[in-house]
């Protein structure tokens, strides 16, 4: 999640360097995200051939080389070319360890497990917005990736010692699991082919668009709105994933309350909350104040945020549990590619009506979703 959103918080800075405006220097951005979405097609299907962990840490481990690209690039084009080879090595790390759980957790704790989960995700969040706005402000950008790259090459070395801890008890791939075009095919088809399995997908496309095209700007709003610096933007922005380990920590115990159609709902219409909050942000009287109103809203719509993706998942976990990885690569497949697109659409509506106005209608809309989807899982899945 670090290198996800690490970029956020640098737009300003590397528009600077390269002589071009923040929206130019999206690319950053965009590709990273849509290179992230289209992988999903390949590291599913290959977690299933030959495992996941194995694909995960040989992943993270060519990922450095894609961070290290990122801190050496001459010009804005080889940047956004290095972020897309590195989004394309990053997009098998999270959804594979969702799916590691889903092959190890049984359905009924595995919601729990994976906002225990998230609480990684989420620090990786927090970490990346406040570095990026930090090391652009201190360090410089380019110092950033390096440390990036140096974090992924930890990682990518960490899940390889734990595949040979876990070698002896690993379960046996099936003789049928050939990575062939047909059979990737196959796995494809028999996901896509159901009706609950398209809806779930589908909304995992709109939340990616709506959510992460906002998302993608708001630090730069907030540095020229609110007359904040970058590291203070990128904190700002980082609360929401502090409030998402908020949720976390409350999960067990919500989660047998709230049932996942209340967790849907609730969690869109908290989102909505937050987003509208953050909205008004720059209209208080003082940088101060705009930046203590912007962590508390963007900290209420983590907690909506988490709340629902966290449902998400664990309803994509279950959608094919005898090819879960490539389920939940196709999940991540919608969620990243509606980000890649949201971005692009929220650059041009951005300019067009307000950062303001647009927050506040994604949080509107967040809200709805929510709310929508949880009418479909009360109502059943087969009949959706």
């Amino acid at each position: 999640m670090a290198s996800i959103r690490i970029a956020d918080s640098m737009l300003p800075a590397i528009g600077r360097e390269f002589g071009r405006p923040p929206a130019d220097a999206s690319g950053a951005i965009t590709l990273f995200a849509l290179a992230y979405g289209v992988m999903q097609l390949v590291w599913g299907p290959l977690g299933d051939r030959v495992g996941t962990l194995r694909v995960i840490g040989w992943a993270a481990i060519a990922a450095t080389l894609g961070s290290a690209a990122c801190a050496l690039a001459p010009s804005l084009d080889a940047l956004s070319l290095a972020r897309l080879l590195t989004g394309a090595c990053c997009a098998a790390i999270i959804p594979l360890a969702i799916a590691f759980v889903g092959d190890t957790v049984d359905y009924a704790q595995r919601q729990a497990t994976l906002a225990r989960l998230s609480t990684g995700t989420l620090s990786g969040m927090i970490a990346g917005q406040v570095f990026g706005g930090l090391a652009a402000d201190t360090i410089g950008w380019r110092a950033g990736f390096a440390v990036l790259a140096v974090l992924f090459l930890a990682t990518g070395a960490a899940a390889l010692r734990l595949r040979a801890r876990l070698a002896g008890t690993a379960r046996p791939v099936p003789p049928t699991a050939a990575t062939t075009a047909f059979a990737l095919l196959a796995r494809w088809h028999a996901v896509l082919s159901d009706r609950w399995a398209r809806r779930v997908l589908g909304v995992a496309l709109v939340e990616g668009a709506l959510m992460f095209g906002a998302l993608a700007f708001v630090p730069t709003w907030l540095h020229a709105a609110a007359d904040l610096s970058l590291a203070a933007a990128g904190g700002a922005v980082a609360a929401m994933g502090v409030g998402g380990l908020v949720y976390t920590l409350l999960a067990r115990r919500l989660i047998p309350l709230l049932g996942e159609r209340g967790a849907l709902a609730l969690g869109g219409a908290t989102i909505a909350v937050g987003f509208v909050a953050l909205s008004l942000a720059p209209r208080a009287p003082s940088p101060g104040t705009a930046w203590a109103v912007a962590v508390a809203a963007c900290g209420v719509a983590g907690v909506g945020f988490t709340m629902l993706h966290n449902t998400m998942q664990t309803l994509a976990s279950q959608l094919a549990p005898n090819a879960r990885a490539t389920a939940i690569g196709l999940f991540a497949v919608a969620l990243f590619v509606g980000q890649s697109v949201g971005v692009a659409i929220a650059a041009r509506l951005g300019a067009a009506i307000g950062h303001a106005t647009l927050i506040a209608a994604v949080g509107l809309a967040m809200a709805a979703l929510g709310a929508g989807l949880g009418r479909a899982v009360s109502r059943g899945r087969a009949s959706s």
